[in-house]
């Protein structure tokens, strides 16, 4: 959430940071590549702090996963934590603290924003309505929530997968929040589904023919809007019903509430107008259909493995979800080339006061999940919660990618 603005030196001085740290990244990516298409580097020993079941079963250190934490935390990010698996076999390990005030060490199974993750989430809870013949794609989103249209004033019709694929046109809210309050007093604001659609629907709609793709988690609010109208309980609930529960991530919820006095929470900050600010659960994100959902590196690959597999949807409606509309986004779900198979991988992610994201192969064989919690002077995050311009987000994208291209 760009929240905050920092003094012209000072954004120098974090780009010339963020270029050089790029350069050795991309270095790194280049020597692991060259070493053979397709082939894990292997280490010695698993690094102390490594996760696994056992030594059997634990995939060698990630090198290319390991320098980009080390690169993040030496630019001030409290904690990084990365999980990958193949095959059956693990690698997770976290760097850092869990809270940079008490220097707690961070663990793999700490908590963290799962940010746009949340939305693939949502989507499925969406599809299997469309599975049970209670909503189809190409309804009108006012035929099941009338209020869409005073709310946001659309200037024609919107569909179902208009929404969930972002080419509604439907803008986004934090422009207009950031107009009518201060950044601090914004985040610690929590909207409604009305009010944040109320917000939304005083900026311009960007055009009238819906063709094009426009991000905005103003549509998984509306999306989440309709789920609650037909399941007659709230969206938290209906994922925790539907996928938390089912699958036994039992460190993942959206809820309504934050348990901000749990253990277990990586805790992330932010300087606003000199003053330093816990964002680890921030009102703004409280129970937000769109960003809200907190999780685990664990947890999130265990839904995306169970995703690919057909476990939650059936192969079909996981065909239309897949299924590539513009800027890499099908349904609920971003694409990715996989260099091991010619095929793709599957997931998603996004940036809050965390930047996460997680890819899977289509079988759900190998897996990464990535996430670190932003240095506190990093300028962020509430207009750009898919991470556009978030150059370390962009670096974390990248390191994924290059990281499962080597898991062949």
């Amino acid at each position: 959430m760009e929240a905050a603005r920092a003094s012209h030196t000072s954004r120098v001085s974090r780009v010339s940071r963020v270029f050089q740290a790029g350069f050795r990244v991309a270095v790194v990516l280049a020597l692991t590549l060259a070493s053979g298409a397709c082939t894990y580097p292997l280490a010695s020993e698993p690094p102390a702090g490594t996760s696994s079941s056992d030594s059997q079963t634990a995939l060698p250190e990630s090198p290319v996963a390991d320098f980009f934490a080390h690169e993040m935390l030496s630019r001030g990010a409290p904690a990084v934590v990365v999980q990958i698996k193949v095959r059956g076999r693990e690698w997770s390990r976290a760097y850092g603290s869990q809270d940079v005030e008490t220097g707690e060490p961070v663990a793999v199974t700490d908590r963290i924003q799962a940010g746009g993750i949340t939305q693939s989430m949502v989507a499925v809870s969406v599809l299997k309505l469309v599975q049970e013949g209670k909503l189809g794609l190409e309804d009108p989103v006012t035929e099941y929530f009338p209020e869409f249209e005073q709310l946001v004033h659309p200037p024609g019709p919107v569909t179902i997968r208009s929404l969930l694929n972002h080419s509604s046109g439907l803008p986004d809210a934090p422009e207009a929040i950031l107009k009518a309050i201060p950044p601090k007093q914004a985040i610690d604001t929590r909207f409604s589904i009305e009010d944040y659609l109320r917000m939304a629907g005083t900026v311009p709609w960007a055009h009238a023919n819906f063709q094009l793709f426009r991000f905005s988690d103003a549509n998984y609010v509306a999306l989440a809007a309709i789920v609650q109208k037909l399941r007659g309980r709230p969206i938290g609930d209906v994922l925790k019903s539907e996928i938390f529960v089912p699958l036994g991530m039992s460190h993942t919820s959206l809820s309504a509430e934050p348990d901000r006095d749990a253990r277990g929470m990586i805790q992330s900050y932010e300087f606003i107008d000199g003053e330093r600010i816990n964002a680890s659960q921030p009102e703004y994100l409280v129970g937000s259909p769109a960003e809200g959902v907190i999780s685990t590196v664990g947890d999130i690959n265990t839904f995306y493995a169970a995703l690919m597999q057909g476990r939650l949807l059936t192969a079909n409606t996981l065909r239309d979800m897949q299924t590539l509309w513009q800027e890499n986004h099908g349904l609920g779900l971003q694409r990715w080339n996989d260099e091991c198979t010619n095929g793709f991988y599957y997931g998603y992610g996004g940036s809050t006061w965390f930047a996460s994201i997680a890819l899977s192969t289509s079988d759900g064989s190998r897996q990464i999940a990535m996430s670190f919690a932003y240095p506190s002077d990093t300028d962020k995050h509430i207009e750009s919660t898919d991470g556009t311009g978030q150059s370390e987000f962009e670096q974390l994208r990248e390191v994924a990618i290059a990281t499962m291209n080597g898991l062949c």
